[in-house]
């Protein structure tokens, strides 16, 4: 038998959510196979099995958030024993109880054929229904003066009967009475089952519900909740969208945030509208629920309102959180900064558009920088107590935005793919990291990273170098400038880059060659293509 524990998929990961389960309990399972999945504080992440077997118990059911270490289920060989299943959930005769037969006019209890036959109907349903037999049974009065009798407890007497957990000598049959045939119940539906059937009496029924009490699991997730990542879940709930009614684009049918982007457009009052209607709650819970209607007109039109409150962070903006602190602590930051000319990489790059690569600037500038580290590589290189620690390939982290935080997803190998090979690389993994697809693999390992707001036309900026990095280079805007050229003006496109390096690794004379570097490639870009 063995125990599948919620994994440590990450260095800042300390507990997971289990988003659903691919398997249910009495399910084969094969080594290397996927039986979960689970939710880190960056991705969602496939959970395999490590041993063959049969599913046995599921200690965790979906969205539940448990320690790293957690014992989450059970695989072991098929009809074994769960470890920690009590003898209700395994089947156990119930314990021996004072109980007492209905009384019918003198006569006597059933005798002994009527007791096994009893026996044998009540351990019939004992595998399904388990700790279901407690509290089951209502005691129902009996027609033409037959009263049965309540049992008293621990010796009690004189006090008010109190009802007890149902046992098998509660429903043995009286004479003349036959057993009513039924099938045990499944787990999770409610059915009516006779208490007694006597010639000339009226059936008497009690309400019963099997649990799940080891067996089968619930349903492994909710509607739509395996297609979309933990933020687009949350994105759809701040806009009031039901998952179950958006198609994904992404990969496997995902729902990817771009895929919210013709909901998130509807007022609030149309998303409620669109909602099928709640049952009614308790009044308590509508006392306190915002009534939206009672929002005056003139509000709604001057725009959103300030709300004053603390909410708490998501587990990727905690990570980030963290993860900039501590390298702002520990890492001397130092920044440089240069315009680079970029009027021949956009010739280039509107060339290869029109030849049918769809290149950008970012992959123009991460190929350039992949060239510039292989002349610098103490950029390339991070602090260690030992020493400098230098890395034999260049690779470089991509900062992805998305509405929780920041993604890193890494491409390996730069200094040996080409052009068009980075710019594949590059769209893979940002739509993997909008859609919450990323592995830990893919976002492991960057020895240099670059981050680009040009896309918001912000001019310059600096960025927070990464732990186990030695420098980050943050990418303003290509803009259009006035400039003389032999004394004549004219208009060119400008870049701003600012590098920000880590003073233990490198000196300030150090990067700014480095960045003459990085402008030679780039303002003569055949390189690029070589």
């Amino acid at each position: 038998m063995n125990e599948i524990v919620m994994p440590k998929l990450s260095d800042t990961m300390t507990e997971g959510r289990l988003v659903s389960w691919k398997k249910r309990v009495g399910d084969e399972v094969r080594r290397g196979e996927v039986i979960a999945e689970v939710e880190t504080d960056k991705a969602n992440m496939e959970l395999e099995a490590y041993a063959p077997g049969v599913l046995l118990e599921i200690r965790v059911q979906s969205g539940e958030m448990v320690p790293v270490g957690t014992v989450i289920a059970v695989v072991g060989k098929a009809g074994e024993k769960a470890g920690g299943a009590d003898g209700a959930s395994a089947g156990a005769e119930p314990p021996p109880a004072e109980a007492v037969q209905p009384e019918r006019g003198g006569e006597e209890p059933a005798g002994e054929p009527q007791a096994q036959a009893e026996q044998g109907a009540a351990e019939q349903g004992a595998a399904e229904q388990g700790a279901a037999e407690q509290g089951a049974a209502e005691t129902v009065s009996a027609q033409g003066g037959e009263a049965p009798r309540v049992a008293s407890t621990g010796g009690e007497e004189g006090g008010a009967p109190r009802a007890e957990p149902a046992r098998a000598a509660d429903l043995a049959l009286g004479e003349g009475e036959k057993q009513a045939p039924a099938a045990p119940p499944r787990p999770g539906d409610e059915k009516t089952q006779p208490v007694s059937e006597s010639t000339g009496a009226p059936r008497q029924y009690i309400q019963t519900r099997a649990p799940y009490s080891g067996g089968p699991a619930q349903e492994t997730a909710p509607a739509g909740r395996e297609r979309a990542a933990p933020v687009v879940r949350r994105r759809a709930r701040e806009l009031g969208i039901d998952l179950g009614q958006v198609r994904g684009t992404g990969p496997d049918g995902r729902i990817l945030l771009q895929d919210l982007e013709g909901e998130g457009g509807k007022p609030l009052e149309t998303a409620e509208a669109a909602r099928p209607a709640q049952p009614q709650a308790q009044p308590q819970a509508q006392a306190a629920q915002p009534q939206v209607e009672a929002v005056p007109a003139e509000d709604k039109a001057k725009g959103p309102r300030l709300v004053q409150e603390v909410k708490a962070m998501s587990r990727l903006r905690a990570a980030v959180a963290k993860t900039v602190a501590d390298s702002w602590a520990h890492i001397p930051h130092f920044t440089v900064t240069m315009d680079i000319a970029m009027d021949e990489a956009e010739s280039v790059r509107r060339q290869l558009k029109q030849g049918g690569m769809r290149i950008t600037v970012n992959d123009l500038i991460v190929k350039a920088v992949a060239l510039a580290l292989v002349k610098f590589p103490q950029l390339n290189a991070s602090f260690a107590q030992e020493g400098l620690q230098f890395h034999g390939e260049v690779n470089v982290s991509l900062a992805v935005g998305v509405p929780e935080g920041v993604l890193m997803p890494v491409i390996h190998g730069c200094q040996d793919l080409s052009l068009p090979a980075i710019a594949q690389e590059a769209d893979r993994l940002v739509q993997l990291a909008r859609s919450g697809a990323l592995t830990e693999q893919e976002m492991n390992g960057g020895t240099f990273s670059v981050s680009n707001l040009g896309m918001f036309q912000v001019s310059s900026f600096s960025a927070v170098i990464p732990p186990s990095q030695g420098g980050v280079l943050a990418v303003g805007a290509v803009v259009d400038v006035p400039v003389l050229r032999s004394g004549v003006l004219a208009n060119s496109k400008m870049m701003k880059v600012t590098l920000s390096a880590d003073h233990r690794v490198v000196d300030g004379a150090y990067a700014a060659q480095f960045l003459v570097e990085l402008r030679g490639v780039l303002e003569n870009p055949v390189r690029l293509l070589m």
